[in-house]
């Protein structure tokens, strides 16, 4: 007897926001299967909604968590502003120094030692941690901006925008830091962690799951429906294997997927117990000789992103 069966893969191996897309698509399969019948009347096995139900409040967890991590996207900015305002306050001083030596021209040098006084009294070093450089821009533009002789100089050397420039990108800078909170950024990455760790453990429990009452239903249209999930789910994981998880070589895992020296007769290495080889080949058979080694016998590998055996150890 022919028992279909949803094909192991270990979700460790994807990115986060492949990882999250990967259940939230499973989990639409099995809700759409799930709602399809009778309005409020799960077509579920009982044991299947009982893993269902954590796997689906796992899920809108993470996304929560996923969102909130986000603003990690902030240390990008703050970079790209810290080398934009970097750059500008380097200028400013290059030119207000330059102007110090205009012998030939003693208004615009009398500015520039005026400015130049100013500008090194605070030492700034575009090197120093962002908050200490914020500080110490801000006081000295505030500081240029308060001199009625200072801000004449400016304009005498021709300087009103660049020191312009350098106030909002300096403002920007410190925006950015006030809604990067690095404390709260560490716990929202530590939730985000949790709550990819629990989504991942309850992805294994409905897989587990399904296959079992594959297995054991006896309602021909109970399993013609658990059939039709288990193979989306199958197709999305062939997908995922083949263009989603990292490709890569390696030694083979043991039937467990705790390391080892298995073979690799089809070009991709095996990982643990399912990953596989990711290269080329054909379909890969319960045996590995596919497009990767597979070294378990119920521990389909990621031959080329064929056909899989069934599900067996996670760890």
């Amino acid at each position: 007897m022919n028992i279909k069966q949803i094909v192991n893969f270990q979700l460790k191996y994807l990115r986060m926001a492949g990882f999250l897309e990967f259940v939230q698509q499973v989990l639409n399969i099995v809700k759409t299967y799930r709602d399809s019948g009778e309005a409020g009347v799960s077509q579920l096995p009982a044991k299947v909604e009982a893993a269902y139900t954590p796997f689906a409040s796992g899920i809108a967890v993470m996304d929560d968590a996923y969102k909130l991590s986000r603003a990690s996207e902030f240390t990008q900015q703050i970079a790209d502003e810290d080398t934009r305002r970097d750059n500008l306050y380097t200028a400013l001083k290059n030119q207000v120094q330059m102007y110090t030596r205009f012998d030939f021209d003693a208004e615009k040098k009398a500015a520039g030692t005026y400015l130049w006084n100013i500008i090194r009294k605070y030492g700034i070093d575009v090197n120093e941690n962002y908050h200490e450089e914020s500080g110490k821009l801000q006081q000295m533009i505030q500081e240029l901006e308060a001199d009625n002789v200072a801000g004449q100089h400016i304009t005498t050397l021709g300087l009103t925008s660049l020191v312009s420039q350098l106030k909002t990108a300096n403002e920007a800078v410190r925006t950015l830091l006030s809604q990067r909170n690095d404390e709260r950024m560490a716990q929202e990455k530590a939730a985000l962690a949790n709550a990819r760790n629990a989504v991942d453990e309850r992805y294994r429990d409905l897989v587990l799951m399904i296959n079992a009452a594959a297995a054991m239903e006896d309602n021909q249209e109970s399993i013609a429906g658990l059939e039709g999930v288990i193979s989306q789910v199958n197709e999305l994981i062939k997908y995922y294997r083949q263009y989603v998880a990292p490709k890569g070589g390696g030694s083979a895992g043991s039937p467990t997927g705790e390391g080892g020296g298995g073979s690799n007769t089809g070009g991709g290495s095996s990982t643990g117990s399912e990953t596989g080889g990711n290269g080329s080949g054909s379909t890969g058979s319960p045996t590995g000789e596919g497009g990767g080694s597979n070294t378990g016998g119920n521990t389909g590998g990621n031959g080329g992103g064929g056909n899989d055996g069934p599900i067996g150890d996670y760890d």
